[in-house]
């Protein structure tokens, strides 16, 4: 598998002090996407009129922000704030641009798809590290006491047929 080269920025230190990451990854893996996903939202959003009807056009504007949320997320070092203000405030600036432009017009539903989008990421993204956070601090489970619930432990092994003593079960002798 070949290895694409990897450049770390230092950012600028009047935002080292409000971000706790001090750096931004720009590889090609985590820019590719993002270049991919901004060309297309010009070009679909802007450039031509796609002439989407109305359901499928707020489904196209959810999917396209919640893969801009994860695609900025990436880029940004898993900085969850800062990929969903960038990414709804890119949906906002992309609505006043078409408000401007002679053929497109600015809605509020697509705004609030926008965010919605971006909501579902977001969302998804606290969820799986609270779960990760929540096995880590989980104790091991204890051990269970067969005895006070009456049972007892199986006395052969499961792929050899030998008792726990080490002789052969009844059914092999």
């Amino acid at each position: 598998m070949v290895k694409l080269p990897s450049l770390r920025v230092k950012l600028p230190a009047f935002l080292q002090d409000r971000i706790d990451r001090h750096y931004l990854d720009i590889s090609f893996s985590r820019v590719a996407p993002l270049a991919i996903l901004i060309t297309f939202g010009i070009l679909v959003g802007l450039v031509f009129n796609t002439g989407v009807g109305h359901p499928y056009d707020k489904v196209i504007h959810i999917g396209f922000f919640a893969l801009l949320t994860l695609s900025i997320h990436a880029l940004f070092c898993c900085r969850l704030r800062i990929s969903a203000v960038l990414a709804f405030g890119m949906g906002i600036a992309g609505e006043i641009v078409q408000g401007l432009l002679p053929h497109h017009e600015m809605s509020l539903p697509d705004t609030v798809a926008n965010g919605v989008g971006v909501a579902m990421v977001v969302a998804l993204i606290a969820l799986i590290r609270s779960e990760k956070r929540q096995a880590v601090q989980d104790e091991p489970a204890e051990e269970l006491n067969l005895d006070q619930m009456g049972l007892e432990p199986v006395p052969t092994r499961y792929f050899s047929g030998q008792s726990s003593d080490g002789s052969r079960s009844p059914s092999e002798k």
